[in-house]
């Protein structure tokens, strides 16, 4: 029986990057949801008013979070699939 040894920091990099960027994505979620509800919450700013975090929270979300969860989960299956170590990718 064959043994393989996978790589997996890429993988717990692109974790952490999931992470990071799901905390960032939902925290500017929940205060655009706030300001749909008290609009003062915008502390008079025009970066901070919900027409511009809106986009900011959709693209965090999508593309950020979702984004690199799909790259960890294809650098995880992909080593296992081939059996092979992902040395040369990475």
């Amino acid at each position: 029986m064959e043994n393989f040894k996978y790589d997996n920091r890429i993988v717990k990099n692109f974790a952490y990057a999931t992470m990071l960027w799901g905390f960032v994505g939902m925290l500017v979620g929940v205060i655009v949801a706030f300001q749909l509800y008290y609009p003062a919450l915008n502390f008079k700013l025009p970066y901070t008013t919900f027409g511009r975090l809106r986009p900011l929270h959709t693209n965090a979300v999508i593309f950020a979070f979702v984004g690199n969860g799909i790259f960890m989960g294809v650098y995880y299956s992909l080593q296992r699939l081939l059996k092979a170590a992902c040395l040369a990718i990475c």
